[in-house]
């Protein structure tokens, strides 16, 4: 589905991104881990084109990603992008059917098989009860859901997200993942997403990448991912922390913080 060849890009002299390669097969589910600047978002804006690479390459459904035009591209990879605030004057409905523009054309707005397209996506994400209201007028949560069916809507089969889990409660982080996990089995859609929590990482998605440095430092099952002190190395944690087979992180507890408790 995705192959990423020798991929590296530079903010003028510093280098995001460092000779990273990988594959997603069709149906693959992969989590994007790292710290703080180490090129996830770079990585998934290269990918999706949002950002033009500058050395490596890119084949999506075993096509250079260059051969494509851009409504093509748009066909082949969905995009949540990083939550922003939901101040659009659109309603949900239209909001989903910006969805279905690659399939559209200048004179054709939307016809009946889009409208069906969007309700259905609309039912995936358990908003259709909403599909009036205005994105303005929604919670973080709705309207994560709503960025998340107007990507369905676009029936890509690669979908791309950056931490569309940040800044929402525990209810609707696990009502994302299972929405995801749902379109994932069912639709055998492949997704890559960008997730600082791991130890969600570890219940809900079966795949992972770890970056670090703009370096690809593992590709693999994601239940691996705690064994041999790669968590560890991946960010800086020293003997103080403790991280166990969940991805639960942990500081050790000294004893003058036992002490100050006992107090």
């Amino acid at each position: 589905m995705l192959s990423i060849s020798n991929i590296s890009y530079k903010y003028q002299k510093y280098a995001v991104l460092k000779d990273v390669s990988f594959e997603l097969q069709k149906g693959d589910y992969c989590a994007i881990i790292g710290p703080n600047g180490s090129g996830k978002t770079t990585l998934l804006n290269i990918i999706s084109g949002a950002l033009k690479k500058q050395e490596g390459n890119i084949q999506i459904s075993g096509k250079k990603m260059e051969d494509y035009q851009v409504k093509d591209l748009a066909k082949q990879i969905s995009v949540v992008p990083q939550r922003s605030e939901p101040v659009y004057h659109f309603s949900v409905f239209d909001m989903v059917m910006f969805g279905r523009h690659p399939y559209q054309t200048r004179w054709n707005y939307y016809n009946p098989e889009d409208e069906d397209i969007v309700i259905d996506a609309l039912k995936k994400t358990n908003l259709l009860s909403l599909k009036d209201r205005m994105t303005s007028q929604l919670s973080g949560g709705e309207f994560q859901r709503t960025l998340i069916a107007r990507a369905i809507a676009q029936q890509a089969p690669l979908m791309l997200l950056d931490e569309p889990l940040a800044n929402l409660d525990i209810p609707h982080q696990f009502e994302i993942l299972e929405i995801l996990s749902d379109l994932n089995r069912a639709k055998q859609i492949t997704i890559a997403m960008v997730i600082h929590d791991l130890a969600l990482a570890m219940q809900a998605i079966p795949k992972s990448l770890l970056l670090k440095n703009g370096q690809l430092m593992y590709f693999g099952t994601t239940s691996k991912i705690c064994e041999n002190a790669l968590i560890y190395k991946l960010f800086d944690l020293d003997e103080s922390y403790i991280v166990n087979e969940f991805g639960n992180v942990r500081k050790r507890m000294t004893s003058t913080t036992s002490d100050k408790r006992d107090k």
